[in-house]
């Protein structure tokens, strides 16, 4: 009787662990509903969480070369800030958050440790959204073509950047309850409806919030999609994925068109003035032209002002960038008076604070990251499904971050923070399946 209840409570204990681990990951998600600072505090938590009480995993995980690289980055980009700070009075703006890689071994070995509490971490996201949806989002506004921006955000840009990847994590949480089999059991028809609920509300919502970049991004997006059927999805279920890809989109092209050459008519005729304008000239002069041009859009005329700025910054310290002094110096732009200083762009923000040390940075981490992530698949340490989430939803989001600033967003803070840590878990896992086949050969 003893031994019976001892281990009743056990198994409550465990049950409670795994409500309050996939809570605080999906608290760090929430970010895509929500626009708050949840993360920061959650991100804290689970880096404390993991210095406390498993430092061998920390440990073993800031031995690697790429966690060596984010915490060498990290001293670069404080150094940099406290000097701007200390010699020039300047603080720049949001210049913190480049030193939030230092985050990622520790976000990657609390992943590793609660792997097993992700997918149900999932579940709750997506069930939040589809109720935040539900109460937000009013589909025959959408559809009508008026501005009708979803969920809890400060901006429509970003309510859609939200959705997009509330509709991708729907999409392949399917996918990979498909391909592991949980679609099997008994709560197979609850959350087929989930995520089909919450997709298809997603791609309303994404339409009901008019952001002309966040459609860019979403179609390239699924051209993507399409390739990596090819790349990853074997024999007939190929085709069929493709199919089925290629029917979802037309019926959302043609869904949606009347609303899009509404919302984004003027904006793609003169995107083709100005592609035609780059042919013929240079950048520079073919985006002075259409800033001069009265027919290009408001909208449109102040992110290429904004550009031309950065670009003006950018080329007078193309290696490293002007750190904190980038914002006085965005003051002696040709077009200063813009009344911005986000640059719209997520590429700009870090060219001009860090040039193509910064881009390079970047470009390294995503380069490893790719090659650990396919040998995770390739030994089945991963599914394919997961996979493919991660490399799509990366494709949409740095797609948002073309036209807007993204990253200096709770939306992009918690998404880096997530994807570094991501990483930083396949590391481990293929360090633990490493360590296991050595051990089975000796």
């Amino acid at each position: 009787m003893r031994a019976a209840t001892e281990g009743l409570i056990l198994d409550n204990r465990a049950t409670i662990l795994k409500l309050l681990s996939a809570s605080l990951w999906a608290l760090l998600a929430s970010a895509i509903l929500v626009e708050s600072d949840v993360y920061r505090y959650v991100t804290l938590a689970l880096v404390a969480f993991v210095a406390i009480y498993h430092r061998r995993e920390l440990t073993q995980v800031s031995q690697d070369w790429l966690a060596l690289l984010c915490y060498g980055w990290a001293i670069y980009a404080t150094i940099r800030f406290s000097l701007g700070l200390v010699l020039y009075d300047e603080k720049g703006a949001s210049e913190w958050l480049y030193i939030f890689p230092v985050f990622f071994p520790a976000i990657g070995a609390a992943l590793y440790l609660t792997r097993n509490h992700l997918y149900l971490a999932c579940l709750i996201l997506l069930t939040a959204g589809l109720i935040g949806l539900m109460a937000t989002l009013d589909v025959t506004q959408a559809l009508g073509g008026v501005r009708n921006p979803p969920l809890f955000h400060k901006n429509p840009i970003h309510a859609g950047v939200g959705s997009g990847m509330l509709f991708l994590s729907a999409v392949f949480l399917l996918s990979y309850a498909t391909e592991t089999g949980r679609l099997s059991t008994r709560w197979k028809w609850p959350t087929l409806a989930l995520c089909s609920a919450t997709a298809l509300l997603s791609l309303l919502a994404m339409l009901g919030a008019q952001s002309k970049g966040v459609w860019l991004a979403l179609a390239c997006t699924v051209g993507f999609s399409g390739l990596l059927c090819l790349a990853l999805i074997p024999g007939r279920w190929r085709v069929i994925a493709l199919s089925g890809l290629t029917v979802a989109a037309v019926i959302v092209t043609i869904s949606a068109s009347s609303v899009v050459t509404q919302v984004a008519g003027s904006t793609i005729t003169a995107i083709e003035r100005l592609t035609s304008a780059v042919v013929s000239t240079d950048l520079s002069d073919a985006m002075q032209k259409a800033i001069e041009d009265p027919e290009t859009p408001g909208a449109m005329r102040e992110r290429l002002m904004i550009w031309s700025n950065a670009l003006e910054l950018f080329h007078t310290a193309p290696f490293f960038g002007r750190g904190n002094l980038w914002l006085q110096d965005w003051y002696k732009t040709t077009y200063a008076d813009v009344g911005y200083t986000l640059l719209h762009n997520g590429f700009l923000e870090i060219v001009v604070r860090h040039g193509l040390f910064g881009l390079a940075f970047l470009a390294t981490f995503m380069v490893a990251a790719l090659q650990r992530l396919l040998a995770a698949r390739q030994q089945g340490l991963i599914a394919t499904s997961t996979l493919a989430y991660m490399l799509t939803i990366t494709v949409f989001f740095l797609g948002t971050i073309a036209t807007n600033s993204n990253n200096r967003l709770a939306i992009g803070e918690s998404f880096f923070i997530l994807a570094g840590g991501a990483v930083f878990a396949v590391t481990l896992l293929l360090r633990q399946s490493t360590a296991s086949q050595s051990g089975a050969s000796e």
